[in-house]
């Protein structure tokens, strides 16, 4: 299986993955990844063995100046990944790299998207090619096409493991911080790249006050790396209800959303993180497709202004009209909606 980043579209990926395994209990599953939904995936049953593309060792070779040491490491890799053969070979991400990746691996069968998902002449690669019958599918659904070339019907229900020691490290931090219930989850970031996705900060630090004194929920402020700092003046700025979350990896993040009641933000990796451990989320969706990035399953919601020229990926967008139009009174009134019908349920 090779779904080489990011977070989101690795977790995704995964109900496919699993309905796989499911299909065929006795199959070995390699899952081919890099960067740090590595670590998540180690802990899951339906992943019998992850390899990790080395790519922040070949990035930062490359940026001592140090082209031969790149290409001995990806060198290295690549003799590895022949080491074993495979009977299929299933390429989820559809960019050149992956492709590559799926044809250099020992197999006789590769199989990936057709030309309108695919990207790069990826479908060159596959000898067995998926066409999605709809563009704006959502991305689980067009995932578990794939899955199903395999004989796999239906999705799975995910429920996604953590380690002990990751549930530990989250208890620990929330009997320190005496945290009181219900916890609510404010991420307002994005990863490097896509903050024409992101929702204002101000405006993130006047609903956190609205949000906090309407229901008396501890609202905690998430972080990944290099985003510590912003997060701090955040919570400083949202007042007392705010309170800033540890530092954690994406094990620890898991564990941390399993222990919070509702979970607040825009598109991002870490939106899929809390729907996955089955938390509802009040998503604020701009300029990304909603209907093909939105958080799977029931029970979630999203906050959105139809738009003629919304969805699009035009991170030079000036206007950014599709956020900015998007009130604190208009999200307020949807997490109080989340939290209400949640107390019903």
């Amino acid at each position: 299986m090779i779904r080489l980043s990011s977070l989101g579209d690795v977790l995704l990926t995964m109900p496919a993955v699993q309905a796989i395994k499911a299909a065929a209990p006795a199959t070995a599953v390699t899952w081919l990844v890099e960067g740090s939904p590595s670590e998540l995936l180690a802990h899951q049953d339906f992943v019998d063995r992850v390899i990790e593309f080395p790519r922040r060792r070949i990035a930062g070779s490359l940026q001592r100046g140090r082209l031969d040491a790149a290409l001995a490491t990806l060198a290295a890799f690549l003799s590895s990944l022949r080491r074993d053969a495979y009977d299929t070979v299933v390429d989820f991400h559809g960019i050149i790299k992956s492709a590559l990746l799926a044809w250099t691996a020992r197999s006789t069968q590769r199989i990936g998207f057709d030309r309108r998902p695919a990207k790069e002449g990826s479908w060159l690669f596959y000898n067995g090619k998926i066409a999605p019958p709809d563009p704006r599918m959502h991305k689980a659904d067009r995932n578990m096409l794939l899955a199903s070339r395999l004989g796999s019907r239906g999705l799975p229900e995910i429920n996604l493991k953590t380690p002990p020691a990751a549930a530990s490290y989250i208890d620990a931090f929330l009997a320190n911080r005496k945290t009181a219930s219900p916890i609510f989850v404010v991420n307002p970031f994005c990863s490097r790249g896509n903050e024409f996705k992101r929702w204002d900060l101000a405006r993130y630090a006047e609903l956190i006050r609205r949000v906090g004194d309407t229901t008396g929920a501890t609202m905690m402020v998430v972080w990944g790396p290099g985003e510590e700092e912003e997060a701090r003046r955040l919570a400083a700025a949202a007042g007392s209800h705010a309170v800033l979350a540890c530092a954690t990896t994406v094990s620890q993040l898991l564990a941390l959303l399993k222990r919070t009641d509702l979970y607040i933000g825009g598109d991002t990796g870490v939106m899929h993180l809390a729907a996955f451990a089955r938390v509802p989320v009040v998503a604020i969706f701009g300029p990304t497709d909603h209907l093909v990035n939105g958080p799977y399953g029931n029970g979630h919601t999203m906050v959105r202004k139809e738009l003629a020229c919304s969805p699009c990926r035009d991170k030079t967008c000036k206007s950014r009209e599709c956020l900015r139009s998007i009130t604190v009174d208009e999200v307020h009134r949807a997490v109080l909606a989340a939290w209400a019908a949640r107390e019903v349920h």
